[in-house]
């Protein structure tokens, strides 16, 4: 069995912390994004499949470092592709029933679950879905005794057919290839899944946990629910003798905090927080916050330095920024 990672994207809506990598590269809690997918893999699948535009070269060289007890094997696409255009590009690597994720979810999904049910199904294709809130920002689907009756892109708000969303995780037979145009970019949700489901597109409902991790509010609402699941620590190597901490909260290898952390706060390697106070936030590896500073809803990258007094609100930070004393940062997005 072979799982296709959909990984190719620019991560715009995540800049500029993937100026510097690809967005499947990003560091969410304790390891890279796409890591989560390759953790929890059964033995039935022996072949994993990126497929990748922007940031072929880090993807490859990151795979061709780090051993995962499986066959990785990286698929450059020339050109962006969309969803669907991205599948099309690896058709030739495919051998027969084959599951596709895409690489900015962390989720419960069990994918031997997941590809029973499928067969069971007989169709072309079956969709994991979740329910949300507000299902106006994915694609939503309807649904008659499991069956996939209509999908919808991103519907106005009320206009949508019901609260249940594509979850990112599909299964496939090797026919939906010919409902993929190839050359150009098609998108999976807009050009291919409308036309699917006369073809028989099928629903499966997991329990447990997910989020996609593509923004920065999603992305901290998926740091909160692998903290809340049990992947908060404190390194033992790490000091917080001097701090105060309101658990979940990662503190990584070699940091040093004196301030008030938590909750849902990650601190990646070597950080030093003085006297601060952080809440909501991802701290990559090396930044660092002086006294009175305030950080909360926010992502800063690698080698950031916050400044005394200042303070950092719904926004990204990126590698390397220096922040200055006692500035005011909120709803924004800064570069070095």
């Amino acid at each position: 069995m072979q799982l296709v990672i959909i990984a190719g994207g620019f991560g715009t809506r995540l800049r500029p912390l993937t100026l510097n990598r690809p967005k499947a590269l990003v560091p969410l809690v304790d390891r890279p994004q796409i890591v989560y997918t390759l953790d929890s893999l059964p033995a039935m699948c022996d072949e994993v499949i990126i497929a990748v535009n922007y940031g072929f070269e880090a993807m490859r060289e990151f795979f061709r470092t780090h051993e995962f007890g499986i066959e990785v094997r990286v698929v450059e696409e020339a050109k962006p592709l969309g969803t669907a255009g991205a599948i099309k590009n690896i058709q030739r690597h495919v051998r027969g029933t084959f599951a596709v994720y895409n690489g900015d979810v962390v989720d419960t999904i069990e994918l031997d679950r997941f590809v029973e049910a499928h067969r069971q199904r007989r169709g072309i294709g079956t969709i994991a879905v979740w329910p949300v809130d507000d299902p106006s920002a994915f694609g939503v689907v309807a649904i008659d005794d499991g069956r996939i009756t209509r999908f919808v892109e991103k519907p106005r708000p009320g206009e949508a057919p019901s609260n249940l969303v594509n979850a990112g995780r599909y299964v496939f037979e090797p026919m939906v290839f010919d409902f993929i145009e190839g050359g150009h970019a098609v998108s999976l949700e807009r050009d291919v899944f409308p036309r699917l489901v006369e073809r028989g597109l099928t629903a499966y409902r997991y329990d447990g946990y997910w989020s996609d991790a593509g923004t920065l509010p999603s992305y901290l609402n998926a740091q909160r629910v692998l903290l809340d699941a049990g992947r908060g620590k404190i390194a033992p190597e790490a000091d917080v003798t001097a701090g105060s901490l309101r658990p979940p909260v990662y503190v990584g290898a070699g940091s040093y905090v004196e301030g008030r952390l938590g909750p849902h706060v990650v601190l990646g390697k070597s950080c030093k927080i003085g006297r601060a106070s952080l809440s909501n936030a991802a701290l990559l590896e090396g930044v660092s916050v002086d006294d009175k500073a305030e950080i909360s809803s926010s992502i800063l990258g690698a080698g950031a330095s916050i400044g005394e007094g200042a303070h950092v609100r719904d926004s990204i930070v990126g590698d390397g920024v220096q922040v200055p004393a006692y500035a005011t940062i909120f709803d924004d997005r800064v570069s070095a």
